[in-house]
């Protein structure tokens, strides 16, 4: 369970195969094997632990559901370890589960710094996003500013796009989405 606050951006070391070997960003004695930690908001267990570096695993169904067989060596993931149970939560509830990659259509700089982002979605996941719910991008909690037929609109701080590889992204890029998790369950019950 995530909070889809972003600790950290860490950048990709190497990739082979399904294996990813990640920047460890935190202190060393912070992580431990089997430990879950969301990169772009996807759950992956740690395998190996290095100083400098840790590795994780990615089964073909996550590659199927992630933006991760478009991901480069020296890419960014967003990056958070998972919630304590005393801790505040921030953001709003994000399992580590991506539902559907989706691609970005449009990028609007605001004068205030802010960026709008825009993007496209196939309809049938037009009941999961209602204007002013919450959704997770690569791990990001947001709010959905606007919602137009098949498109919906997010709009990020100086601060998220600083702090998150949401910062960088460019027309056309591929970004994990995660629905708010409540309202799925709401949904279909």
């Amino acid at each position: 369970m995530f909070t889809g606050i972003i600790e950290k951006k860490s950048q990709i070391l190497k990739i082979e195969g399904s294996r990813f070997t990640v920047e460890n960003v935190f202190w060393s004695n912070e992580l431990q094997l089997g430990q879950s930690i969301a990169h772009d908001g996807a759950c992956m267990t740690l395998e190996e632990i290095k100083k400098d570096s840790y590795s994780f695993f990615v089964m073909e169904e996550s590659f199927r559901k992630l933006n991760f067989h478009r991901k480069q060596v020296w890419d960014y993931f967003n990056i958070e370890r998972c919630l304590k149970a005393d801790d505040r939560i921030d953001g709003h509830f994000v399992s580590g589960h991506v539902d559907t990659p989706w691609e970005v259509r449009v990028l609007t700089e605001v004068e205030d710094g802010s960026l709008i982002v825009w993007i496209e979605f196939e309809k049938w996941f037009s009941k999961y996003t209602i204007e002013k719910g919450s959704i997770a991008l690569n791990g990001v909690s947001l709010t959905i500013v606007e919602k137009k037929q098949w498109f919906i609109s997010v709009s990020l701080i100086p601060l998220t796009q600083d702090w998150t590889n949401l910062g960088i992204l460019k027309l056309w890029h591929t970004i994990n989405v995660e629905f708010d998790m409540l309202w799925k369950y709401i949904l279909n019950k």
